[in-house]
């Protein structure tokens, strides 16, 4: 984490609204995953800078999950080799917990602790156990966990460190005792503060540094023997010390009961006061510094804080702006720095300011959205606004020029004979304050123009909002249409260099038109773009561009390639940016405008490169099916799992990741793949994704995960093997069983035949005659038992009233042709004979035979050999046919409808009886770019639904419910759970043959 300037630091809250257990932060530790372990009051909770895992007690919670000894915890250490997390508990001595597995050895006072309440834990580097401070003293805890051995009665233990210098820890009490740690016992050393009140220590290469209350801080030797003293006065008047941490760079940090912190940087005497946009409300309890950097807050009551790092880069205080809440708009939309005087245009007027001054604004402008400010060629400057264009004087007179045909001004480009104005009814030149007719321009009459460009050579470039790239030269005005990538309609940002022109665009991404060749390529949010509207390009010196999105702002490099994305848990005021509100200072600073503020960023502090984020495979979710009821669902934690093999019943499970940077966590994101199944990575683009797996043929399989960083660069691999076993049947074992009772038997055959040869000799021939009748009747015998089985199985697999497929025959059918055998989805199709009861209550039974074989024999006529048509019961049908998309199954839908109410019914004793029936039917899979989402049962559910939708639109009518333009995984599965097809928008068509839109009652 790079040194904090002295401007106020950025701290971004976790409380109970973010799944923390309870505000009172009592520890803090890091784990070897990555993991930050966050003790309370209430619970121990894992974080992995995106949401909090929390554990209690037992008997706190009734669900079957890891538990602790207790939920009040003190103190945290983290043991490395042996993956063991020690807890400190208020009233249960220590709980050591084997992550991995998360067996747990509690030791209490039966067990040697000198008392219940454990302050401190300072692990052996020895790897030999560890020392624990108490309400008592010191104990001596081995590797084995087997037992307590007490070194030392004193008052409460506050601090414990590992003394390079003594090679042994060093304890401090309460009372300000120091105390030597040796093997058998406690041995003291002269205090600088006896019989006072002690809150802190920490240990440096070669000293110690211990923090009193009312005597200030100090700065010791090995020995104990006062180095350096800084009083209480030292830190200001106030709040008494809470906290204290020493960082690795050798600072020191101290924290206060008022909540506030002080930074004792290194080398030097003078403490100072850190400032922070949103000051912890409560005593500071904890100081953490992680192995990135990072810097954590504990408080008393507030929750749990993180110093954003980028301090250095996102200068809020520079302008004096503060929250703006003095503002009649926030939302900016014009910046500019010339000299001393500083110009923000927003929604709601124009606010100036000279240098060390108040900032004011200018009355004539007030309640008008201010768009642009540029300087005037004769002094002053031009402001461009949605009313208009105006001209302010340097004594601070306001001029309008009523001369523009569109009043509405977006952009302003002055040159050495005039001003472009860029208004949403075209380009207009301006000189004297009065309109240049130039019939070039005529190609964009009526058109908006965001912004102008002008090159070195003279060459205009035109953005406009809808119509694409426009270049003027002296000749003519010619729209760019470049190859390669193209070019989108609607741009609202250009910056150009020496090899291409940088073109920002809305909704489609950065836009490269190379200058030597012409053609265009494009960067996207695929690449690592935080959002693809692009409000604003300026370039930084280190030839970087910094991007204003509608999602923060976006760093290119186009030199590596690299994209940092920057947001509001970065430091940032505005998430959203606004079209021309960005200006580049003289002196390296960037300014951009959004609609919260403005963020002054000092570019050069950012760094090229961020360390790459951590994979972590979290829990593995599995649900078991016996035919299709879910038979059995379970969480398991995979943290430190290497390989996993599952039951062959697990026919469904998913498999939760995450990735983990403490620096940039909104940045971080994932990308994983399954060896043997993806031939390419999945970028979920986001740091915590899913990955969900239905029913995998046995075999071995690996997951790999790698994780991003803020500059987007992947990192090292995490990798879990998962073996799936066959069933029992199909196990080898199996196979060999079944090779073993095959040779058995022929051996048992051949012994057989042997034993009649011998006791039949003599009757040889007449045994060649009978084996061969025999043989033959066998034969014959054998034909007639295949014919018997294959009626027998076809009559179990046929209705025999309309000889149509049943439902068995379509499972069978289902299970040898996948939905995912082509990229065309199958359709399920709900078919149901309308009133069909009337049939049989006022013709008969027998009439309703007819009826069912009639209306089957026209729906096979339109039927293809792939499909299969199935009677579904009494008078509903089913057709699955594998059909190219949801307009031919429509269409399918509406010849089955005609066939049957276009023609009527003749009966064997002369009636003539008028059909009707009702459709529905929806794809499966879902949608052709998740196969795995959903399986045929939901395919044929959404059907029914359809189906009963139609009935109660009138009957005679076919609905369809098929993915949308807009379709996402998430909608979909809300769909599959008995979601209102319509409530998902675009996301879901709903086809139908009925006047009205359909409802949807279940």
């Amino acid at each position: 984490m790079p040194d904090p300037p002295a401007a106020s630091l950025s701290l971004e809250r976790y409380g109970l609204d973010e799944g923390l257990s309870q505000l009172s932060v009592t520890a803090l530790q890091a784990d070897d995953q990555g993991f930050l372990w966050v003790a309370t009051q209430d619970g121990l909770n894992r974080f992995d800078g995106h949401g909090f895992r929390t554990y209690r007690a037992e008997g706190l919670s009734r669900a079957r999950r890891p538990s602790l000894a207790s939920g009040s915890i003190d103190s945290l250490a983290f043991e490395a080799q042996r993956q063991r997390l020690w807890l400190g508990t208020n009233d249960a001595g220590v709980d050591v917990v084997h992550l991995p597995t998360w067996t747990r050895r509690q030791l209490g006072v039966d067990d040697g602790l000198s008392h219940l309440r454990v302050t401190q834990i300072l692990l052996d580097p020895g790897e030999d156990g560890a020392w624990v401070g108490t309400e008592r003293g010191v104990d001596r805890i081995a590797a084995d966990i087997g037992s307590a051995r007490t070194l030392g009665a004193t008052a409460e233990i506050v601090g414990l460190a590992w003394s390079p210098p003594l090679s042994g820890p060093v304890a401090l009490d309460a009372r300000c005792g120091l105390w030597r740690v040796d093997e058998h016992a406690l041995q003291g050393l002269p205090s600088p503060a006896p019989d006072g009140r002690c809150v802190g220590l920490q240990a440096g290469a070669d000293d110690l540094w211990l923090m009193t209350v009312g005597n200030g801080l100090f700065r010791l030797d090995p020995t104990g023997h006062v180095l350096q003293h800084w009083p209480a006065d030292a830190f200001g008047a106030g709040a008494d010390p809470s906290a204290l941490l020493r960082l690795d760079n050798g600072d020191v940090l101290i924290g206060f009961t008022d909540g506030g912190v002080s930074l004792l940087e290194a080398g030097r005497d003078t403490v100072r006061a850190l400032r922070f946009d949103r000051p912890p409300g409560s005593a500071i309890t904890q100081l953490h510094q992680s192995s990135t950097g990072a810097w954590w807050i504990g408080t008393y009551t507030s929750g749990l804080y993180r110093v954003r790092p980028l301090a250095s880069v996102i200068l809020h205080d520079d302008v004096d702006l503060g929250d703006m809440r003095d503002w009649a708009s926030q939302s900016i939309r014009a910046i500019r720095r010339d000299g001393a005087r500083m110009f923000i245009g927003t929604d709601s007027g124009l606010g100036l300011r000279d240098e060390r001054e108040a900032w004011r604004f200018v009355p004539a402008l007030a309640r008008m959205s201010v768009r642009t400010v540029v300087p005037a060629r004769q002094g002053g400057w031009w402001i461009g606004t949605q009313s208009g264009l105006w001209r302010l004087h340097e004594d601070d007179r306001v001029e309008r020029i009523d001369v523009l045909p569109d009043p509405r001004v977006d952009a302003l480009l002055p040159d050495d004979d005039g001003l472009w104005v860029g208004t949403r009814g075209g380009p207009v030149r301006l000189e004297d304050g009065r309109i240049v007719d130039d019939p070039r321009l005529a190609p964009l009459d009526g058109d908006m123009v965001t912004t102008f460009h002008r090159d070195p050579d003279g060459t205009l470039w035109i953005a406009t909002n809808a119509r694409g790239l426009w270049r003027l030269t002296e000749d003519a005005l010619t729209r760019v249409e470049p190859a390669g990538a193209g070019l989108h309609a609607s741009l609202w940002a250009l910056h150009a260099d020496a090899d291409a022109l940088w073109v920002g665009s809305f909704a489609a991404g950065l836009f490269r038109i190379d200058r030597a060749t012409g053609a265009s390529t494009v960067i996207t949010d695929r690449d690592g773009l935080g959002n693809n509207v692009i409000y604003r390009i300026l370039p930084d010196g280190g030839g970087r561009l910094w991007l204003s999105t509608n999602l923060g702002l976006s760093v290119y490099d186009p030199a590596s390639g690299t994209i940092q994305t920057l947001g509001r848990r970065d430091g940032l005021r505005s998430q959203e940016y606004n079209s021309g509100a960005a200006f580049a200072g003289r002196d390296g600073r960037l300014y951009f405008g959004g609609t919260l503020g403005l963020d002054v960023i000092a570019p050069a502090q950012l760094p090229l490169r961020s360390p790459p984020a951590r994979p972590v495979l979290t829990d593995m979710q599995l649900l078991g099916y016996d035919d299709t009821q879910p038979r059995r669902s379970s969480d398991t934690d995979i943290v430190y799992a290497t390989d996993i093999t599952l039951d062959s019943e697990d026919s469904v499970f998913s498999i939760g990741m995450t990735a983990i940077d403490f620096l940039a966590p909104a940045a971080a994101r994932l990308r994983y793949r399954v060896h043997g199944l993806h031939e390419s990575w999945i970028e979920p683009q986001q740091a915590r994704a899913e990955l969900s797996m239905n029913h995998l043929p046995a075999g071995r399989y690996r997951l790999e995960v790698q994780a991003a960083g803020r500059d987007g660069r992947f990192g090292a691999s995490r990798t879990l093997d998962i073996h799936i076993p066959p069933p029992p049947w199909r196990h080898p074992l199996a196979y060999a069983a079944y090779a073993l009772l095959a040779v058995l038997l022929v051996a048992g055959l051949m012994a057989r035949s042997r034993r009649a040869i011998r006791r039949e000799r003599e009757h040889v021939e007449l045994l060649n005659r009978t084996v061969a009748q025999r043989t033959a009747q066998l034969e014959h015998a054998n034909q007639q038992l295949q014919l018997s089985n294959a009626q027998l199985d076809a009559a179990t697999r046929i209705d025999p009233l309309t000889q149509l497929a049943n439902r068995r025959a379509l499972q069978d059918w289902i299970a040898q042709t996948p939905a995912s055998a082509t990229s065309t989805p199958l359709y399920f199709f709900m078919i149901d004979i309308d009133a069909f009861k009337r049939i049989n209550d006022g013709h008969g039974h027998q009439a309703g035979d007819e009826v069912l074989v009639q209306f089957a024999g026209r729906m096979r006529a339109l039927c293809h050999e792939r499909d299969l048509l199935v009677r579904w019961g009494g008078e509903e049908f089913m057709l699955v046919a594998r059909l190219p998309g949801g307009d031919a199954a429509a269409a399918l839908a509406e010849r089955m409808r005609a066939a049957i109410a276009g023609t009527p019914v003749p009966l064997s004793h002369g009636a003539v009886l008028t059909l009707t029936c009702s459709i529905g039917f929806a794809p499966w899979p879902l949608s052709p770019a998740w196969p795995a989402l959903g399986d045929w049962q939901q395919s044929s559910a959404i059907a029914d639904r359809c189906l009963y939708a139609a009935k109660a639109a009138g009957r005679n009518a076919w609905i369809g419910v098929v993915p949308g333009t807009t379709a996402d995984r998430q909608q979909l599965q809300t769909l599959l759970a008995g979601a209102n097809p319509f409530s998902l928008g675009d996301a879901v068509r709903v086809l139908h043959s009925t006047r009205e839109p359909p409802s949807f009652e279940r």
